[in-house]
């Protein structure tokens, strides 16, 4: 087993946990939060701002900067 595969399969991983969340928070009796509203609770304060910002660019940068 490569560290490529094991790199990938844990990228699988957070994606389908990163999904079930998003349906869990879409059911009638949600047990989890949005993530718009986890978002805009996050931003509320500067820091917050800021921490969602940095974590945009650092998304961006090693997803579409290759």
């Amino acid at each position: 087993m490569t560290a490529r595969l094991v790199s990938d399969a844990l990228w699988a991983a957070l994606a389908l946990v990163g999904a079930g969340l998003v349906v869990a928070s879409h059911l009638p009796n949600r047990p989890v939060a949005k993530a718009s509203w986890l978002i805009r609770r996050l931003q509320a304060t500067s820091v917050g701002y800021v921490a969602v910002l940095l974590g945009w660019m650092w998304l961006g940068w090693h997803f579409f900067a290759r």
